[in-house]
């Protein structure tokens, strides 16, 4: 029996390193559940926002374990300890009984297994997770820097774009190692690019490209996803981690969709740097790279969202969507956290439940400083007054028609079809080339609204485009722009993001000197592609943000450095 107290004591504390990850397992199922129920009632319809709650869920449950310790230390209700009676025996602890027999030590056994295979599977993943870092560090390390700047890649901006500059100090290297572009490094991100990609790659799907990983670096996406792999690596056996990492994964690509579309780049070019990337090995960096091309349903989604004429658009305000998922979070939080237990609190005085004096904090609400922000981040453009053409986009298919000749089956929203005349000019972008042609037919009736328009195409086809009709199976995807019209003498800016035709926007002007902005209200007139008119609230000349300036909806100015 000598071996006894030490056999006890490896069992004591087997017992209390199991019982932390059981009881920190169901809390966080809960707190999943909750961030999974509250994006099922989900009205925003934004990446963005189901990025938030799944991040915000995953750092709740991070934390479990220290707001049960803070939840215990409270102080709690007094308890009085009756005495034993006399002549009742006290019994120790069952942590200091001796052995009983065979049968309790194999029952015993069963927390140090249990905690011997937890810390055997988190080493193997925090291990995979160590080897991928180093492995991409290596690859790095050998890559050959170009350039900080978008000239390294030979980009060709169209003159509607938006402000096509990097947004911050960052670092383009190429490397032969690597099939498609990732980042790596944590602190001072680098954007890797394979060092083929001029060879099938357009300027413009280069552009694409280029932005999402921008994107990503300007929501600091390489860090959440490392906390992310790491949490994920210390319960690799929950099944509700490994789902609420997935969904956090797709949101997290999703949301640098949105944010790319909304600088204005074309969907049909920027999908198509997505299939292309996709069918190129990947690098294999469970950090930087979770889920972008995990499966085919994740990247058919992806795709779907970009070409989706029907996208909604970001909400200019996201905080208020997120009302819901941290009310019902933090209910569920406070549920699941143990009962105080901490010394009982003393009986409060009758100088402590007075009420407080008034204090003169009420008048400095309305003194709010302006935030800072850095102007790399932002999107600024310059109204302008000059010949705004109209065009509508729209998607659609390559097909032969009855002649023999190839025109463009376009589906047209609704709202848009209007403004549609037979022989107005029309373009189709079939992703090896552009096609010119006219209006040729404007089918009557509504389907799923839309509205069918056939463009008869001019001249001849790409070079390339027939071999992709017969792999398509004589239907190629396409990309179409119809011109309805031109206002001259308007105007007009870039489109901001979540900028609607005929609405009124608020916009931060930029002073004359460029150091603040302060919040403008804006009405907008009708809106082409890539540009907007100008109706009311600003003038020539004046500078303007049109980017995603949600997370300021508070502030009336801001301080640009």
């Amino acid at each position: 029996m000598a071996a006894a107290p030490i056999v006890n004591q490896i069992v004591d504390v087997s017992r209390k390193l199991a019982s932390l990850p059981l009881a920190w397992s169901w809390q966080m199922l809960l707190v999943l559940a909750a961030a999974w129920l509250a994006i099922k009632f989900d009205r925003s319809r934004s990446a963005a926002t189901r990025y938030r709650v799944w991040l915000i869920a995953i750092l709740v449950s991070a934390i479990l374990p220290l707001l049960s310790m803070i939840s215990k230390s409270l102080p709690g209700p007094p308890l009085v300890a009756p005495l034993p009676a006399a002549g009742t025996a006290v019994l120790p602890a069952p942590s200091t009984l001796g052995l009983a027999g065979p049968r309790f030590l194999w029952g015993s056994l069963v927390w140090p297994i249990c905690v011997l295979l937890w810390a055997t599977g988190i080493a193997i993943q925090l291990g995979r997770l160590f080897g991928s870092h180093l492995r991409l560090r290596a690859i790095q390390r050998s890559a050959r820097s170009e350039s900080t700047t978008t000239s390294s890649l030979d980009i060709d901006w169209e003159p509607g774009d938006v402000n096509p500059k990097i947004g911050r100090q960052v670092t383009i290297a190429f490397s032969g190692e690597i099939k498609s572009p990732g980042l790596a490094g944590l602190f001072r991100p680098v954007i890797l690019l394979p060092a083929d990609i001029a060879t099938w790659t357009n300027p413009e799907e280069r552009a694409s490209i280029l932005r999402h990983e921008l994107a990503h670096i300007n929501r600091r996406d390489h860090l959440a996803s490392l906390l992310q792999s790491i949490f994920r690596a210390l319960f690799f056996f929950h099944p509700m981690v490994r789902y609420a990492s997935n969904q956090l994964s797709l949101e997290r690509e999703l949301a640098c969709d949105d944010r790319v579309l909304g600088m204005g780049t074309e969907p049909g070019a920027y999908a198509e740097s997505i299939l292309k990337a996709a069918e190129r090995s990947f690098i294999n960096d469970v950090v930087h790279q979770t889920a972008s091309f995990a499966s085919k349903r994740k990247l058919e989604r992806r795709i779907d969202m970009i070409l989706d004429p029907d996208r909604a658009p970001l909400p200019l305000r996201q905080w208020p969507f997120l009302i819901l998922p941290l009310l019902l979070m933090g209910t569920i939080t406070w549920i699941v956290m143990p009962a105080a237990s901490g010394t009982p609190r003393p009986r409060a005085s009758a100088a402590l439940t007075s009420p407080p004096a008034p204090s003169s904090t009420a008048s400095s609400q309305h003194s709010q400083a302006p935030a800072v922000v850095d102007r790399q981040n932002v999107w600024i453009d310059t109204v302008i007054r000059d010949n705004l053409v109209m065009r509508i986009r729209a998607l659609g298919t390559l097909k032969p028609g009855n002649d023999g000749r190839f025109l463009a089956a376009l589906q047209v929203p609704e709202v848009m079809s209007p403004d549609l005349e037979l022989g107005q000019p029309a373009a189709a972008d079939t992703g090896i080339g552009v096609v010119t042609g006219e209006v040729g037919h404007i089918y009557p009736e509504i389907k799923n609204g839309t509205r069918r328009v056939d463009i008869f195409l001019k001249g001849e086809l790409p070079a390339g485009v027939s071999n992709a009709l017969a792999s398509a199976g004589g239907s190629l995807q396409i990309d179409g722009t119809i011109e309805i019209g031109h206002l001259d003498n308007v105007l007009n800016i870039g489109r901001p993001v979540n900028g609607q035709a005929d609405s009124i926007v608020t916009l931060f002007k930029l002073a004359e000197d460029g150091a603040s902005a302060s919040r403008v209200q804006v009405r907008l007139g009708r809106s082409s592609v890539n540009r907007v008119e100008v109706v009311d609230g600003l003038k020539d000349g004046d500078r303007v943000i049109i980017s995603d300036m949600s997370a300021y909806s508070g502030y009336d100015s801001i301080t640009l450095k």
